[in-house]
């Protein structure tokens, strides 16, 4: 094996040709997933509350069903952001064919002929 070599991918979903899921969504679906709040998980991933809304909406108009659900704060404010079924099991989906390829990938023998 060539030890200066690596291989790095990028996944990412696409719908009619249009991009779906990628990292950088996945990555939002993900904090959102961790924390139940939409405000910590911008704040995990570095990007603007309004930029999330942007990609989540992206995914939500593209897929079947709604990756999220909210929660409007009461009295005391602080509703929750929720990742629904549907996008819980996306974003397994997402992980998994990423855990598959990076396994491919970090295979030594695919060097072999090097």
């Amino acid at each position: 094996m060539t030890k200066d070599l690596s291989i790095h991918i990028k996944i990412w979903f696409e719908k009619k040709g249009e991009s779906v899921i990628g990292p950088g969504r996945m990555a939002i679906l993900e904090a959102i997933d961790q924390t139940g709040s939409l405000t910590q998980a911008t704040e995990m991933c570095n990007i603007s509350f309004r930029k999330a809304w942007k990609l989540i909406n992206e995914i939500n108009d593209k897929m079947e069903q709604p990756v999220i659900s909210t929660a409007r704060g009461g009295k005391g404010g602080g509703g929750g952001t929720t990742l629904t079924e549907y996008g819980k099991k996306l974003l397994k989906q997402y992980r998994k064919i990423q855990s598959v390829l990076e396994g491919v990938v970090s295979n030594p023998d695919i060097w072999s002929e090097i």
